[in-house]
């Protein structure tokens, strides 16, 4: 083992620059790597967190007393994994009254939500916009108060239920309750969360006041009764209940491991209270949706990362063969020496070891730096996760390192000692070649790329508790067998064809600069091959990258604005809206170019309760986009022109028509909430047309209506949210917020949505890792091309010192040099352009399920494109350069005695 280690010691000391070209690349390679899962760790941690934050209320347990809620709780709170826990309580009323100096106002049916004092610093379901929760009194809900008119100090009065005694009690303050699908849902454990219908009205309660006024009027809702699993927003008696948050530092790092333990806690806690709770899990819900996309978003990221690796790895084996040459004579001579293969596979090992270690170091430091400088806000580094980092780069350089020289040198081991020492190594074809592989992975990814076109085939994500990638994870294939293919096809190639177009252009015998340099070419049709192969492959990754990445963020902005509905939103309480003219009022702010009210608002369609959408279709086009492609049977122009023309009309989900065998003209009769008797009321529309998206809709079933018709009908005092457009959305909302704080406003813009929906399945956040593989690879585009040049320069060291020997002028010895250069280069961007744009064009056709909506052409990122043959082409002049200066200080007499 040391004569191995001292010869491998040798070997790297006796070319320093052929060794240190080797780290530098190798480093480039798993720098990539590293960086790749640097970032892929944060994003996943990042979608984590972000998951558990924006669950108001983890868990509930309905129960059957106030002292059961309270006993519960506190042992609750006691248990490993939980934040806090705390009895609470739900109840509905059917009226509400208030004498004020204006005269007396009425409000109609609405819920209570009683907790006790402290409740909203632990669970963030309301919170005061002035005022306070005081024993006794009561907090009204913004809309509430509104309605009643009512201010701090007034007093109210609650009917429980009719014929029930009224209970007076004095306003404390206003709040809003900012999750109320979710605390008045029907709490049925064996359903799971079932968010429903927000009440009306609302109001919240002491724990303790409600507990000796409003609950002895009403019925407890046990967990076995029936109440407790009617339809939402239908509840018809106390729902007594225990509130629990998870503590998020006993969650794991990861979606799918947050939601592991999140449901073990659950289980434990049940398990050490047999029969007392059962817990509706509205984490474990979040955090199951979360795991699918991060599991998606997992396949995503290593998709567009390892192609570019594998390409980076490929350079440390072209790097390699540099001493190819060199290192099969040696380890020829060391077997007819009597070394056998043991000893010279530990002469490699420990050479790659060394390299490994060296290289592995450096990229981790590269990794390190570019996820830090290029990832805003950085990935969370610790110590040991740099270790971690550090370790895996060292590992992958090393095996990379003795893959790359057990390749280069891989004829040494099959062919006798006489063969391994001649000046030139008779190739065999190997078996992929004799078995046409590479036709076959062509004809496979077309094959499927056919399939997917045609069929629709589409990557779908498990939704059971084990997150999977189900049968459409074949889609992966296409990408990866067009690249297998198209590599293996350009390695058969061996150049042939550039050869071959050479060898004509020069014609059999050259008479000219232009002739020597092309009869030349034809001869290195392989060694010029190789560095196609490299380099076009490398472009091409880079074209891809590009070009995917660039469609993907644009259509991340269109999903943002078909997410929130346009660049800016404002959302009040309908009462508010309609008194103070809100959409007037967001109008005449500076920098809003349109705004159009909406009611936001719900209806049952059958027994399915469905999002419904109250619009002007005149004004609607002004403050929001609309695409031909979200409708069916005509044009967005078209479509609202009969919705327009209609007062009865509604436009239903694709979905939905589906379902219920729907056509157009046909009668729909939808049981809509009257908000003024807080029942619900059969109201007729005509179906006018189909849709498929719209702005702020949900995904699957929803419909659309004329804003007046919808109003007449539900009472709900008017539009609830107002869409604005603007030429600067950040600063434009900034604005609207401020001009309309007083009337309780929440005001989102699509920047604002674009960062909140990155944790999505359909908003993947590409951003991040296509900065850094953009770096990586203009880096490595430049090194491709130095690397080339480095090797051409060395592999023909003795042709360039006899022709120099032969009174050749250093002009034309570096004119052999720049042409192989240049064809490489432009050889290797027409071969990027061609499949650059085909893995572009079948990435995103594979993968239409995921655009929301599908794109309607490829984006192209000219910029990037130009720095990556800018750098292309850089390394050449570079390299070009320093190969001319080595030119120039050949010795002659030493290089042409060299054996």
């Amino acid at each position: 083992m040391r004569v191995a280690a001292r010869l491998a010691i040798a070997g790297l000391l006796r070319s320093p620059g052929r060794a240190v070209t080797r780290i530098l690349v190798l480093a480039a390679a798993v720098g990539l790597l590293g960086a790749t899962l640097l970032f892929i760790g944060s994003s996943l941690r990042t979608m984590a967190g972000s998951t558990i934050r924006s669950v108001p209320l983890d868990w509930q347990g309905p129960v059957g007393s106030y002292r059961s809620a309270q006993r519960i709780a506190a042992e609750v709170a006691r248990q490993h994994g939980v934040a806090g826990a705390s009895a609470a309580a739900t109840a509905p009323f059917s009226g509400v009254t208030h004498a004020g100096s204006a005269g007396v106002s009425n409000a109609g049916a609405g819920s209570v939500l009683a907790v006790p004092p402290g409740y909203a610093q632990s669970f963030g379901v309301y919170r005061i916009l002035y005022g306070r929760l005081a024993p006794g009194q009561i907090l009204l809900d913004q809309q509430l108060a509104a309605t009643l008119q009512a201010r701090i100090g007034d007093r109210v009065t609650i009917t429980p239920r009719p014929g029930a005694h009224p209970q007076s009690f004095t306003v404390s303050g206003v709040a809003l309750i900012t999750a109320p699908d979710v605390v008045f849902q029907p709490l049925n454990p064996q359903l799971g969360p079932a968010p429903a219908q927000p009440p009306s009205n609302a109001a919240i309660l002491p724990l303790d006041t409600f507990a000796r006024t409003i609950a002895p009027e009403l019925p407890a809702i046990t967990p076995a009764s029936p109440g407790s699993s009617t339809v939402p927003g239908a509840q018809n008696g106390v729902q007594w209940q225990v509130d629990a948050q998870a503590d998020p530092s006993a969650l794991g790092g990861t979606p799918a491991a947050a939601y592991a333990r999140s449901t073990q806690t659950v289980n434990r806690i049940q398990r050490e209270l047999p029969g007392q709770v059962q817990f509706v899990d509205n984490l474990g819900d979040k955090l199951n949706s979360a795991a699918g996309d991060a599991l998606y978003a997992e396949a995503m990221y290593i998709m567009l990362a390892l192609p570019g690796a594998l390409v980076g790895l490929g350079l440390a084996y072209v790097a390699a063969l540099g001493t190819a040459e060199r290192d099969r004579r040696e380890l020829a001579l060391l077997r007819a020496r009597g070394a056998g293969r043991k000893h010279l596979v530990a002469v490699a090992a420990i050479e790659s070891a060394v390299i490994g270690l060296l290289a592995g170091l450096l990229g981790a430091g590269v990794s390190l730096a570019a996820v830090q400088t290029l990832i805003s806000g950085g990935v969370g580094l610790t110590p040991a996760r740099g270790l971690i980092a550090a370790a895996v780069c060292v590992a992958l350089a090393t095996g990379g390192a003795l893959a790359a020289r057990l390749g280069a040198t891989a004829a040494v081991w099959r062919a006798s000692i006489v063969a391994g020492r001649r000046g030139v190594l008779r190739d065999h074809k190997p078996l992929w070649q004799r078995l046409f592989l590479d036709f076959l992975a062509l004809a496979v990814s077309g094959l499927i790329y056919w399939l997917t076109a045609s069929t629709g085939f589409a990557a779908v994500v498990n939704p059971d508790s084990n997150q999977t990638l189900s049968l459409s994870v074949y889609m992966f294939f296409g990408p990866a067998l067009l690249w297998i293919g198209a590599t293996l096809l350009l390695v058969r190639l061996r150049g042939r064809a550039l050869a071959w177009s050479a060898a004509r252009i020069a014609g059999p015998r050259a008479s000219s600069p232009a002739g020597f340099l092309l009869a030349s070419a034809s001869r290195r049709g392989a060694a010029i091959n190789r560095g196609l192969v490299v380099v076009g492959l490398l472009l091409a990754f880079g074209v891809n990258l590009g070009i995917f990445t660039a469609t993907w963020n644009q259509q991340t902005t269109v999903d943002a604005q078909l997410t929130l509905g346009a660049d800016v939103t404002a959302t009040a309480p309908p009462g508010v809206a309609a008194r103070h003219n809100l959409a007037a009022k967001i109008a005449a702010v500076p920098g809003v170019q349109a705004a159009t009210p909406v009611d936001h608002s719900y209806a049952y369609v059958g027994p399915d309760l469905q999002d419904t959408f109250g619009i002007d279709p005149t004004t609607f086009t002004r403050a929001t986009s609309l695409r031909d492609s979200y409708f069916l049977g005509g044009t967005a122009a078209e479509v609202l022109q009969r919705l327009r023309t209609h007062p009865d009309g509604i436009l239903v989900s694709k979905e939905t028509i589906t379902d219920y065998s729907l056509n157009l003209g046909d009668l729909l009769r939808l049981r809509v909430l009257d908000r003024a008797t807080g029942r619900f009321r059969v109201v007729p529309f005509h179906v006018v047309g189909t849709v498929q998206e719209f702005p702020s809709a949900p995904h699957d079933s929803f419909m659309v209506a004329n804003l007046p018709y919808l109003q007449n009908a539900d009472h709900a005092g008017g539009p609830n949210v107002v869409f604005a457009k603007a030429s600067d959305p950040t600063a434009t909302a900034a604005r609207v917020a401020a001009a309309t704080r007083a009337d309780g406003t929440l005001v989102k813009n699509i920047a604002q949505q674009s960062k909140e929906t990155v944790s999505s399945i359909t908003t993947v956040d590409l951003r991040g890792i296509s900065r850094i593989l953009e770096v990586f690879t203009v880096l490595l585009a430049a090194a491709a091309m130095a690397l080339f040049i480095a090797l051409e320069q060395s592999e023909r060291r003795h042709e360039f010192a006899t022709m120099a020997a032969l009174g050749a002028r250093l002009r034309d010895i570096r004119a052999f040099v720049l042409s192989e250069a240049a064809v490489v280069l432009v050889a290797g961007i027409a071969l990027a352009i061609g499949l650059g744009w085909l893995l572009s064009e079948m990435l995103v056709a594979m993968l239409q399920h995921a655009f929301d909506p599908p794109p309607d052409r490829l984006a192209v990122p000219w910029g990037y494109l130009a720095e990556l043959i800018g750098a292309a082409v850089l390394g050449t002049a570079v390299a070009t350069g320093i190969a001319a200066v080595a030119q120039a200080r050949m010795r002659i007499g030493a290089i042409l005695r060299e054996q």
